[in-house]
């Protein structure tokens, strides 16, 4: 006997099958690359106050002439400058209620959770780049300014190096960091000749080729970081442009009156309502400008259009 046409099957009864969710929180573009950049600022301070003020002292005069025997030398005057930092409230929030609490098995406050914890992460990060990003120690790889950056002016080895110079002759100490951007990154991997990061990367360290690390570089250590701005249409037709940071011992400091934490809170009269978030009093800025320095480059993965 046939079977009839008449089934019962998932597409008529449709709106009965169970679907299942993974347990697993997936936070959509998540970054995860560069959680310790923030940790770089060499110099902190910690208190309940306003503002606070980070003390550089010139160096002293280097001798080369031998002292006379019978003449006390003449003392040479020290002479110093202040960067002053003021600590600003940061945060962000998200509220459910009851009803998804229940309905969702409180799946979405374990997720509202993580989602406050990453954003905490990236926010702090980013603002750490953001004031990086406004130093005024500025080469342009377009030898004309960033207005005039075309979509050929990506960063090269001759730019990284021109970079270490600048620091280097300021008499700056390392470790050197350089922060780039994603797109920055590609076009120094993407660059042959003999002076190109995957030439000189296949004899020196041949499994950050294979692992797509950068790495150390012309002096450098690299930290990538999608959250680098893109100055969208800030060359010349349309080109984006990237400002890759490099710096040295001293270039940020980081002032904290109230560390950055974790909020859980509720407020409302059934307690139907949770809000979970971060809060924090904090400030970054750069405080010796000659350990400092931003190269302006395009990408050849930009949007350049």
């Amino acid at each position: 006997m046939a079977f009839t046409t008449n089934m019962s099957g998932t597409a008529q009864l449709a709106d009965r099958l169970i679907t299942v969710y993974s347990n697993e929180f997936i936070v959509s573009a998540e970054n995860t690359l560069t959680k310790g950049l923030p940790s770089l600022a060499t110099q902190k301070l910690e208190g309940k106050w306003k503002t606070a003020s980070f003390t550089i002292y010139s160096k002293l005069t280097v001798q080369s002439s031998a002292l006379t025997e019978d003449t006390d030398p003449t003392s040479e005057a020290m002479a110093d400058t202040a960067a002053t930092i003021t600590p600003a409230e940061y945060g962000n929030v998200t509220t459910t209620t009851a009803l998804v609490r229940a309905q969702s098995g409180g799946m979405v406050d374990i997720a509202a959770v993580r989602l406050a914890a990453v954003n905490m992460a990236e926010s702090i990060e980013y603002k750490m780049i953001l004031v990086g990003e406004a130093g005024s120690n500025e080469l342009t790889v377009n030898a004309s300014g960033e207005g005039s950056t075309t979509a050929g002016n990506v960063l090269t080895h001759a730019f990284v190096k021109q970079a270490y110079n600048k620091l280097r002759r300021a008499g700056i100490p390392g470790p050197y960091i350089a922060v780039a951007h994603s797109d920055v990154i590609f076009d120094l991997q993407a660059a042959t000749g003999t002076q190109g990061w995957t030439e000189i990367s296949n004899y020196a360290d041949p499994q950050s080729v294979l692992a797509n690390e950068i790495g150390t570089f012309g002096g450098f250590r690299w930290i990538e970081s999608p959250l680098v701005t893109i100055n969208a249409d800030a060359g010349s037709s349309a080109v984006d442009t990237y400002h890759t940071q490099f710096f040295g011992y001293n270039a940020f400091g980081y002032c904290e009156s109230q560390a950055p934490n974790g909020v859980i809170t509720s407020s409302d009269k059934l307690a139907r309502f949770v809000n979970v978030g971060w809060f924090g009093i904090y400030e970054f800025g750069i405080i010796d400008s000659n350990a400092h320095w931003i190269v302006t480059s395009a990408s050849s993965v930009g949007s350049n259009t």
